[in-house]
């Protein structure tokens, strides 16, 4: 992983597709993602992603009748070492509004950004290059985290 990750970075929000990429075993993006679940669990930083991320890690598996893996997926959000899940609330809402209305953001993104910077998070792990636009953030994406 690149010596530049988590640099100086405390707290980091940590998008869905990360978890994705890791649980799916993406063939280019598993192991970058991994690194920086590994990074997370080891202490390195603390992790912040949204209760949305939920939603959106379960959805796969609901629909190919897992109910077994989607509550896999929540116990492991729920206790993941150095993880915090942030409740959506209306001021995250509210904010990811603006967001979305400045930068253009799909509405899933721009919620879990505002969640994020509620948070205190100074930056943010995704494969999503829309997220750069956002420059109240340092985004990473997993591409430039490959080696």
């Amino acid at each position: 992983m690149s010596a530049r990750f988590p640099g100086g970075h405390r707290r980091v929000l940590i998008d869905t597709s990360v978890w994705i990429y890791h649980f799916e075993q993406h063939p280019q993006l598993a192991a970058p993602a991994g690194r920086v679940i590994g990074a997370l669990e080891e202490g390195r930083f603390r992790g912040i992603a949204s209760e949305l991320t939920l939603l959106e890690l379960t959805v796969r598996p609901l629909q190919l009748g897992r109910q077994d893996v989607a509550d896999e997926y929540e116990l492991l959000l729920d206790y993941f070492p150095n993880l915090e899940l942030v409740a959506i609330s209306r001021e995250i809402l509210l904010d990811a509004a603006a967001l979305r209305a400045r930068q253009k953001l799909r509405t899933a993104d721009a919620i879990q950004i505002a969640t994020g910077m509620k948070a205190g998070t100074t930056l943010a792990v995704t494969n999503d290059k829309a997220w750069r636009t956002v420059p109240l953030l340092e985004t990473m994406i997993l591409t430039d985290l490959a080696d």
